[in-house]
């Protein structure tokens, strides 16, 4: 009879392209453009394992969809847009250096940090997803990266003073504006002087689309579960649009909650939410044609 631990706990071994080096997919794929980077991600889908380095993992294609509407190679297909969008500005490719910390904030299962992966040191490689199981979830699929839990209000999980760029797709499309305003307010209390936040939100363009599908559900058609949430939630569409273009911040949900069905941020809305809550930030950039969602950049001061 065998009475040893070590028969029936699963050998863990150190990998030396880790464990040597502070950036293992610099090293060996650091050569490759963007697009060759996105493509090899798609392959390791099929083979996790290429060159000798272990690529992140990718949870079960349902679960991808109820988070973010696509899945594998679409997915990151998606992801890589928001990625070119960011190489595409001199100013946030400045950011994205070795020595600098980075931050994906409500990461999910860590889709757009993947993305990231080449460009900085991986000691210094963080996301933030509220969710326990999700967060959970990355945890398993992407050991590189160091995943935060924490609340969703501010809890001090972030630390101060500590990131250089900070992405956030998705998260400031659903925040009410109390919860907007405190999550801003926690991104310049955790990033450093002349960091940049590329933060996104819903704009003009989903209004106009929640218009459409108004249409076609009093046609009796059916139309997507979540634009027929969205719709339930807005009441008067013509009137949110309207308030919109005067810059004011549109939010789909209930008046106690913290997080809804939509959030509409137009330029003149975040700039007064830095005001209100005299955050140390200026917004530099509203681009709302570039991705799928209207993105707002905002510095640190």
């Amino acid at each position: 009879m065998v009475n040893s631990a070590a028969t029936v706990r699963p050998r863990v071994e150190i990998a030396p392209a880790v464990q040597y080096t502070t950036n293992a997919f610099r090293d060996h794929f650091g050569q490759l453009t963007d697009f060759e980077w996105r493509d090899l991600l798609i392959r390791a889908i099929e083979t996790p394992t290429i060159e000798g380095i272990d690529f992140p993992g990718f949870p079960d294609a349902e679960l991808q969809l109820q988070l973010h509407g696509d899945s594998g190679e679409s997915a990151v297909h998606s992801a890589f847009e928001i990625y070119h969008f960011v190489k595409s500005r001199p100013d946030l490719t400045a950011k994205l250096r070795p020595e600098s910390t980075f931050l994906d904030f409500g990461s999910g299962w860590g889709r757009i940090a993947m993305m990231f992966l080449r460009d900085f040191d991986l000691h210094r490689f963080y996301g933030f997803e509220p969710h326990r199981a999700i967060c959970y979830i990355a945890r398993l699929l992407n050991p590189y990266v160091c995943f935060l839990n924490g609340d969703y209000v501010p809890d001090g999980t972030l630390p101060a003073d500590r990131f250089d760029f900070v992405t956030g797709w998705s998260v400031f499309a659903h925040l009410s504006e109390d919860g907007a305003g405190l999550w801003l307010e926690e991104l310049a209390r955790a990033t450093r002087p002349d960091a940049r936040c590329v933060l996104s939100t819903w704009g003009e363009r989903f209004l106009d689309l929640l218009v459409s599908e108004r249409e076609r559900r009093a046609r009796g058609e059916d139309i997507h579960w979540y634009y027929q949430s969205c719709l339930d939630a807005a009441g008067d569409i013509a009137e949110c649009r309207r308030r919109y273009r005067q810059g004011e911040m549109i939010w789909f949900g209930r008046p106690s909650a913290q997080f809804g069905e939509a959030c509409f941020l137009p330029p003149d809305a975040v700039r007064g939410l830095l005001k209100k809550h005299r955050i140390n930030m200026e917004l530099v950039e509203f681009d709302p044609h570039s991705l799928s969602q209207d993105v707002f950049i905002l510095r640190r001061l």
